[in-house]
């Protein structure tokens, strides 16, 4: 008896291993058509580098072999182009791909990325040019029309090599033609014309400043302006030459300070009393007198005795103070 079951169990033992086997390939099987059912999808945009768009650059879903098939030109660089729905159809039904558009609205925008040559690039360009024809090194330069903005291939090498420049130093203008070699290919030629500024440093007023305040350091700082052109020019003024200085007129806060606007403080008031010193025979004397101008430490200016009523001048040697120097006597 226990011979007959030893055997059955033999027999029944191969079958049940064959439909094992049978049933781990039917589910095997099945994942990969199932895998291989993934559908494919329209990308929401694309970007391109090259000068081609792809299928990869359109569709999700496909193999590695239709993923970089050439369907079409790229837009110009930077530009975009949209691809709508019929466009998509007929493309996908060329292709054998397995798509259609939801509705007639379905569309991808395609953008052709490009690297820009910003402005300021041209610029330094620009200056170190304008430069060798006589720019000084405190001006900028300001591009008012051209070829802008510059666009060239991602992870291209670019030059930029100015052929014929123009520069006017009296109305401060220029125009510049330059090659763009990318890639060492010679493209459309660029052009450029402007304007330039020229820069100094002068002082400024930090706050309003009112006439007769006597200007102190803390009263400055130094700020660039824009140099004028012609008889407008701004003369540069040393700081030191202002420190101390008396305010003719009143100064708005950021206004530049020029020498026409400080005099010497007045320590002599024109139409006020002061004293008249003068040394007569090796002794110190003095007078009153009446000053007819008004005058700062060192000015000469003149005066009046009010009891002789003569008109000498003298030197201002402090506060409401004229010393008088006698003639030189002739023997």
């Amino acid at each position: 008896m226990l011979r007959l079951i030893f055997i059955a169990v033999l027999l029944i033992l191969p079958a049940n291993n064959a439909a094992g086997s049978d049933l781990w390939e039917t589910e095997t099987a099945e994942k990969y058509e199932n895998l291989q059912a993934l559908p494919v999808v329209l990308k929401q945009k694309a970007v391109v580098a090259g000068d081609y768009i792809r299928l990869g650059d359109l569709f999700s879903g496909l193999s590695s072999e239709a993923d970089k098939k050439i369907v079409a030109p790229a837009p110009a660089l930077g530009k975009e182009a949209v691809l709508t729905a019929e466009w998509l159809k007929k493309l996908a039904e060329k292709n054998d791909i397995k798509w259609t558009p939801a509705d007639t609205k379905a569309s991808i925008v395609v953008r052709h990325d490009a690297h820009e040559i910003g402005a300021e690039e041209i610029k330094k360009i620009l200056k170190k040019e304008l430069q060798t024809y006589g720019l000084p090194e405190n001006a900028d330069v300001f591009i008012q029309s051209g070829s802008l903005p510059v666009l060239v291939p991602l992870k291209s090498s670019w030059q930029i090599n100015p052929v014929q420049t123009e520069y006017n130093s009296f109305r401060r203008t220029f125009e510049s033609k330059m090659d763009l070699i990318v890639n060492g290919e010679k493209k459309d030629p660029l052009s450029f014309v402007g304007k330039v500024q020229i820069f100094i440093t002068v002082p400024v007023a930090k706050n309003d400043m009112k006439s007769g305040q006597i200007i102190t350091r803390e009263d400055i700082r130094m700020d660039n302006v824009v140099q004028e052109s012609g008889r407008r020019q701004i003369d540069p003024v040393d700081i030191e030459d202002l420190i101390g200085k008396e305010v003719k007129r009143s100064i708005r806060a950021g206004q530049n300070i020029t020498l026409k606007d400080v005099q010497k403080q007045v320590m002599v008031e024109k139409g006020k009393m002061i004293t008249l010193s003068f040394t007569k025979g090796g002794i110190m004397l003095s007078a009153k007198g009446k000053a007819l101008e008004n005058g700062g430490l060192g000015d000469t200016v003149r005066v009046m005795n009010t009891k002789s009523k003569s008109v000498v001048q003298g030197t201002v040697t402090g506060p409401e103070t004229v010393s008088i120097t006698p003639p030189a006597v002739n023997r």
